[in-house]
């Protein structure tokens, strides 16, 4: 998640944006006056109080993934946490999942000897 040493008012606006409030609604949102929002609009460089600073990090870490991620694009942040898949990938993985599963079940009809030695068995066991 991005993490912000110090928020601005460039910053406060972009989690606005990303979090698609009105001035309004992201004022009450975080307990303060709609000037005070619209203050960040006319001074992107100002910095909120420590108050506000703890707002906003509050905001951000509650805020849904996809505004997270929102967020972190508008302000510059590079996105390499989520790799994409190609279908290729994709096929191959499902591949590797049958297989697997297929092995599994081989290795629970497989009976193990106390030397690690596997023996296949073909008949129900009997009594003890």
């Amino acid at each position: 998640m991005t993490v912000i040493d110090q928020w601005t008012g460039r910053h406060a606006r972009a989690l606005q944006a990303a979090m698609r409030l009105t001035g309004e609604a992201f004022a009450e949102h975080l307990g303060v006056s709609p000037r005070t929002v619209a203050k960040w609009r006319k001074r992107p460089d100002m910095v909120p109080s420590p108050q506000l600073q703890e707002a906003l990090d509050t905001s951000l870490n509650l805020a849904s993934p996809e505004a997270q991620t929102r967020f972190a694009a508008s302000i510059g942040v590079p996105q390499t946490d989520q790799p994409s898949l190609d279908d290729s990938t994709v096929d191959q993985l499902h591949a590797a999942l049958g297989e697997l599963s297929r092995i599994l079940a081989v290795l629970q009809t497989v009976d193990v000897q106390p030397a690690g030695r596997g023996v296949a068995t073909t008949e129900s066991p009997g009594p003890p």
